[in-house]
């Protein structure tokens, strides 16, 4: 019997000592209000002390923000991780990190690595129809890279630094499901390529692709001729109205859309993003509107 329980001992040591193998107390509060919070509204890597780095992560529909994590070896990594809609997993193959993601929580497990290598980061919860696309990096590397900066402007920028910040939140935060190309996923997530320069036509569906960002879309939409039924997560609670007039700009003049907007287009400013942004909507009423102001269209929405 002492045995026995000198070996039970052991083993329950063994696994609550396991860096990262079970998560701390989760804390818990409003999904807009953890979002909304300071680590994670920009999530990321930040280093807390001389080998204590911190880990915050958000799960969305369907990609991880970030979509790249770098952390030193030999140093704690306190992960954080939580969910901007529904249930996802966050697992690092090869590794004791694996947690169940749930809207409301925010996860914490630690872990250190003691040899450089690459991993994948996988969605092991299904958490929709993009549910394989949702991978993403994590490197430990030997000696930590000198902090790069994102231009991702918060007030006035120029059309310069809004095209580079348009294109860069596009990459981490839209082409998990609209593709790199903008061409989308048949039969999952409509293309922008060609079809953004008709919400151009009538000022109404201007703005009405100012509320797709800024409250998600619901419900059915037809774009180059196919249709597509989900649902758009919503970016307002994550992202400033100047960040989403750059992601704006950039997907009406990327891919050949320049070419194809009507004459007198004028790039998206943060003003207008103000403006749509006082209006409190749901994905489904947007998606309602949207059905609405394209009724009777002629082109191919």
């Amino acid at each position: 019997m002492a045995a026995l329980g000198v070996l039970l001992g052991l083993s329950i040591w063994w696994m609550m000592s396991a860096p990262g193998r079970f998560p701390t107390t989760p804390l818990t509060d409003p999904v807009r209000k953890i979002l909304r919070s300071p680590m994670f509204r920009h999530p990321g890597v930040t280093k807390l002390g001389p080998h204590h780095y911190r880990v915050a992560v958000v799960a969305h529909q369907f990609q991880f923000e970030p979509s790249k994590i770098v952390v030193p070896v030999n140093a704690r990594i306190d992960f954080y991780v939580t969910s901007a809609d529904v249930i996802h997993g966050f697992e690092i193959p090869g590794t004791d990190v694996n947690i169940e993601v749930i809207p409301g929580y925010v996860a914490h497990v630690f872990a250190t690595y003691h040899k450089p290598h690459d991993y994948l980061v996988v969605c092991d919860q299904y958490c929709g129809i993009g549910h394989q696309n949702m991978i993403g990096a994590f490197d430990v590397v030997a000696k930590m890279p000198l902090p790069s900066v994102q231009v991702v402007p918060s007030g006035p920028a120029t059309p310069a630094m809004l095209a580079q910040a348009g294109q860069a939140l596009y990459a981490s935060r839209c082409a998990a499901c609209h593709q790199a190309n903008g061409q989308g996923l048949p039969g999952a997530f409509p293309p922008l390529a060609k079809s953004v320069p008709e919400y151009e036509s009538d000022p109404r569906h201007r703005t009405l692709l100012a509320d797709v960002l800024l409250y998600g879309l619901k419900g059915k939409v037809k774009a180059e001729g196919k249709s597509y039924n989900g649902v758009m997560p919503a970016w307002g609670d994550q992202l400033s109205n100047t960040q989403i007039a750059a992601i704006l700009d950039y997907i009406g003049t990327a891919w050949g859309n320049k070419e194809a907007e009507p004459a007198g287009y004028k790039p998206y400013d943060a003003a207008a993003v103000a403006s749509a942004r006082k209006q409190t909507m749901t994905s489904a009423a947007v998606g309602q509107l949207r059905a609405k102001l394209f009724a009777g269209h002629t082109q191919k929405h």
